[in-house]
């Protein structure tokens, strides 16, 4: 008896080690993927910000360039040297970039930078337009009815400097009974971003997500595609009801000016080597608008003063990673830089 409980003690005692051994490997293992994900997890973590960072730079990059651009191209020693060349005589990417909104891509290396510059001379100025222009750029964004004019009336009511309401308008009242309340304005808007603030200003129809122009996914000089907001047709820097022909984006040929899209696109095809300089010049590039051109002529001009531009430059991967970077810049010959940087907007897209 005393032998064989010997015996299976011992087979006790080696099942127990046997145990412990599996148990210990077992947590050994756990350790070591633990170990395995969390190496796996800062190396993504790094190369993320590493690529991030590039991208930014790279962003950044694309605004400097697009600022040398614009100072060369209000530089009078330049416009004088180019007089001297045809365009045929100019390569392709010495040519002088177009502030209409069409894409320039710079490549750098895996990545690249699309830059877009908008003229705010290409707009409509939202402090100064008038009720009846204000009505009809919106019902042409696909808002009509009542919540036409409850956005018209507030934008109207949001700039002037009374408390008086228009019909459908708002005024401190309604704004100090939301659930986070603020004072209006009662005065011009600082930012085409205030929009925001006023009664009946959606996101959507601010920005153009899922917007109301539904034909087609957009042109290189459209920089919404088929979603229009009111962003890329209103500014605070314009110079009022005017645009300038040269750079105003298809937005504002097609919203503002009301010109049909094929007809539009022939527009921006035909200033692409040279601007338009006269109504007979216009005329004579672009048959197709002579019917229609008396309904509109009083809203355009050939060569605006406006020396605000919107510059906006993305770095990009070959896979989804973006990063955008946005500034509104003044060109002024007599700042020692030549432009000032009135506005500066990330974003992380």
């Amino acid at each position: 008896m005393k032998m064989r409980t010997s015996s299976f003690s011992l087979r006790d005692r080696r099942g127990v080690a046997l145990i412990m051994v599996i148990w210990v490997v077992s947590i050994l293992s756990v350790m070591a993927l633990e170990f395995s994900f969390a190496m796996r997890t800062e190396v993504n973590i790094a190369r993320n910000f590493k690529e991030e960072a590039q991208l930014c730079a790279i962003a950044e990059g694309g605004i400097q360039r697009a600022v040398t651009e614009l100072v060369y191209k209000h530089d009078l020693r330049v416009q004088q040297m180019k007089r001297t060349l045809k365009p045929e005589e100019t390569p392709t990417e010495k040519r002088e970039w177009l502030a209409d909104g069409r894409p320039y891509v710079i490549p750098f290396g895996e990545k690249n930078c699309e830059i877009r510059i908008m003229s705010e001379g290409g707009k409509v100025n939202i402090n100064t337009v008038s009720e009846a222009t204000l009505r009809r750029i919106v019902g042409q964004l696909g808002v009509d009815g009542e919540k036409r004019d409850t956005i018209v009336d507030s934008i109207l009511d949001w700039r002037d400097p009374d408390d008086l309401y228009h019909i459908n308008g708002a005024e401190k009242e309604y704004y100090q009974s939301l659930k986070e309340p603020y004072e209006p304005k009662n005065g011009n808007l600082d930012s085409i971003e205030e929009l925001l603030l006023v009664r009946g200003v959606t996101g959507p129809l601010f920005h153009g997500i899922g917007g109301a122009e539904k034909e087609g996914s957009g042109t290189e000089s459209d920089p919404a595609g088929a979603a229009v907001g009111l962003k890329h047709i209103f500014s605070i820097y314009a110079l009022g009801e005017q645009v300038d022909i040269n750079s105003a984006p298809l937005p504002v040929l097609r919203f503002v000016l009301g010109i049909p899209a094929e007809i539009a696109e022939r527009i921006v095809t035909a200033r692409e080597e040279k601007g338009f300089q006269s109504e007979p010049d216009l005329r004579l590039r672009v048959p197709e608008l002579t019917p229609m051109i008396g309904e509109f002529s009083r809203f355009i001009t050939y060569r605006t003063p406006v020396p605000y531009y919107t510059v906006e430059s993305r770095g990009k991967t070959e896979g989804r990673s973006v990063r955008g970077l946005k500034a509104i810049v003044k060109i002024d010959p007599a700042d020692k830089n030549g432009h000032k940087i009135i506005q500066w907007v990330d974003w992380i897209l």
